[in-house]
C-alpha cells in the first residue's frame, strides 16, 4: 500500500511539474509591450538603484528604481521605445505590473526610471534582486527618508 501511494504521488507531481514551470519566470522585471511580447529582462540591466525622484507640483517625493542598461539592453530598449511610440510599455516584477508608462520618444540613452507606489525597502529589494545582492542599504520609512531627503537637498545645490 505505501510504495502505491508513492507512486500515484511521483505521477502526480510529474503530472502538475509543466503547469507550475509555465507560470514561473527566472526574471524578477520584465518590460512587455502592449501585446504582451517580452522585450526586456533583468539580464539586459547592468546596474539599479533606489533614489528619491522629486514631485512635480508640490508633491511628495517619490521612491523609484533607477535603471542602467548593458550595451545590449540599451540598443534593445532603443528599438523598443521606437517601435511603442504613443503606446505602453508595461513593467512587471514577479510578474505583477507596476508601471505602465507611455512612450513619448526613443530613449537611447540606457537609462530608465521605474516609479510604482515603492517604499525604500520594496525599492532596495528589486535593486538587490536585479544587481544579485543584498549589500543595498536603503532606510525603511518614515524618519529615515524624511532625513535622506533633507540631506540631499542641502548637500545636492
Amino acid at each position: 500500500m505505501r510504495g502505491m501511494r508513492k507512486v500515484v504521488v511521483l505521477a502526480l507531481v510529474l503530472m502538475l511539474l509543466p503547469l507550475a514551470a509555465q507560470g514561473e519566470s527566472s526574471h524578477r522585471l520584465v518590460f512587455t509591450d502592449d501585446a504582451g511580447n517580452v522585450l526586456l529582462t533583468d539580464e539586459h540591466i547592468a546596474h539599479a538603484s533606489v533614489r528619491l525622484m522629486s514631485g512635480a507640483g508640490g508633491r511628495a517625493d517619490e521612491v523609484v528604481v533607477n535603471l542602467t542598461f548593458t550595451e545590449e539592453g540599451t540598443r534593445i530598449f532603443a528599438q523598443a521605445t521606437r517601435d511603442n511610440i504613443g503606446r505602453p510599455i508595461m513593467i512587471y516584477v514577479d510578474g505583477e505590473l507596476v508601471s505602465s508608462p507611455i512612450v513619448n520618444s526613443v530613449i537611447t540613452d540606457g537609462e530608465a526610471v521605474i516609479t510604482g507606489n515603492f517604499t525604500t525597502q520594496t525599492a532596495a529589494d528589486l535593486v538587490n534582486a536585479i544587481n544579485g545582492t543584498d549589500d543595498v542599504y536603503e532606510p525603511s520609512g518614515g524618519v529615515w527618508d524624511r532625513i535622506v531627503r533633507a540631506l540631499r537637498r542641502f548637500f545636492v545645490r
